[in-house]
C-alpha cells in the first residue's frame, strides 16, 4: 500500500559476500604519468604523496614506505618491479 509521509522505513539487508572489485582505468591512467601502461614505484610513490597532501593528515615518512612496499607485495604478481593494468585489476570499460 501507500507509505504515509514522514514514515520511518526499515529495510532488512542480507550480505552474501564482499569482493574486491576492479579498479578504474581512469585511476590507473592518473597514476601512470609516463603512459607506459605499467606503474613504477616512483609513480605510485608520487601518487601517494599527492593523496597524503590532499587529505591534510601528517604522516611519518616510514608510513609512506610501508604502504608502498605493501602495494607492491600484494599487486606485483610477476615480481618485475612494475604493476601492470592486469595486476592492478583494471576493468576495460568505465560505463555502466
Amino acid at each position: 500500500g501507500k507509505i504515509p509521509p514522514n514514515a520511518t522505513l526499515i529495510f532488512e539487508i542480507e550480505l552474501y559476500a564482499v569482493n574486491k572489485g576492479p579498479r578504474s582505468v581512469e585511476a590507473f591512467n592518473q597514476i601512470d604519468k609516463d603512459s607506459d601502461k605499467k606503474l613504477s614505484e616512483l609513480e605510485i610513490s608520487q601518487y601517494l604523496k599527492e593523496e597524503f597532501a590532499r587529505d591534510g593528515k601528517k604522516r611519518h615518512p616510514s608510513v609512506h614506505d610501508e604502504i608502498l612496499a605493501d602495494i607492491f607485495k600484494k599487486n606485483d604478481h610477476d615480481g618485475d618491479g612494475f604493476i601492470s593494468a592486469k595486476e592492478y585489476n583494471v576493468y576495460q570499460h568505465d560505463e555502466l
